[in-house]
């Protein structure tokens, strides 16, 4: 009997794994747009942390994504495009596009 209930926990487990991979795969196509607030000479007044990523990750695209999950080594100070990380499961890690906008 714990045969057939051990079957339904993997096929769970790889139903999970493929919608995290499918969510990956759906994640690459999208740039979350973010601005930040910058002077005359171009410095920027602040930064972009994964809470703001989320945050509008979240008002574009209507995902949840975990701030958490994401691999930003430092906030980003700087006007540009970037890959960040984002871990979806523990054997799926995504990149999403984060396009920095001046405010």
């Amino acid at each position: 009997m714990s045969r057939g209930l051990g079957d339904v926990y993997k096929r769970q487990a790889q139903e999970v794994y493929e919608q995290a991979q499918a969510f990956a795969k759906e994640l690459e196509d999208k740039t979350v747009e973010v601005t930040l607030k910058t002077g005359k000479d171009g410095r920027s007044f602040g930064s972009v942390s994964p809470k703001e990523i989320a945050e509008a990750a979240k008002k574009q695209f209507g995902y949840e994504l975990d701030k958490k999950k994401m691999h930003l080594p430092e906030p980003i100070r700087s006007l540009g495009t970037y890959n960040v990380p984002i871990r979806l499961h523990q054997k799926v890690t995504a990149e999403i596009k984060v396009h920095v906008s001046e405010k």
